[in-house]
């Protein structure tokens, strides 16, 4: 099912994350909200803040968009699910998986034209939204991570093959 059905709904839902406080609870690293789901790479304080903020944000978004559609029933299928990262070669490709994600959907042709992830933010190095201390341990310029990413334009299955989340 499509989650999001026009840019309206895809703000909806980033308005609602912050007005719930994710940047307060949570260090965001990447973000990318796709036409039928999302994914979200956070720094966590604990597992069980990250259950209730995911609930009470699919549970607002459900809400939301049930009146808008006049629709009822489940919005999302399931549960969120969550990974922790332990490894730290793995994360910096979760980033870059998370980034691509559109460009690997054929929504855009290159990660910086989908404007509902922080892709821009972190190569520009918009302070207000993203963790950006995690990028600058890997990448020392904006331009050393968008060339990281680029790199996956091309190899994008030999490259993260074996760090994909799934």
């Amino acid at each position: 099912m499509m989650l999001f059905r026009s840019k309206t709904d895809y703000r909806w839902l980033l308005n609602k994350a912050e007005k719930l406080n994710l940047y307060k609870e949570f260090h965001v690293i990447a973000y990318c909200l796709m036409p039928n789901h999302f994914h979200f790479y956070i720094k966590i304080k604990s597992e069980e803040t990250t259950s209730e903020f995911f609930q009470r944000l699919q549970l607002s978004y459900s809400k939301y968009f049930n009146r808008k559609y006049e629709r009822k029933g489940h919005v999302f299928e399931g549960r969120f699910k969550s990974k922790f990262i332990d490894i730290e070669e793995y994360a910096i490709y979760l980033s870059k998986y998370i980034h691509l994600n559109p460009v690997k959907a054929g929504l855009v042709k290159r990660p910086e034209m989908w404007e509902f992830s922080n892709y821009c933010n972190v190569i520009e190095r918009k302070e207000h939204c993203v963790y950006l201390h995690f990028y600058r341990n890997y990448f020392y310029y904006p331009k050393e991570y968008a060339d990281f990413v680029n790199d996956g334009l091309t190899d994008y299955e030999k490259d993260i093959e074996k760090y994909l989340f799934e």
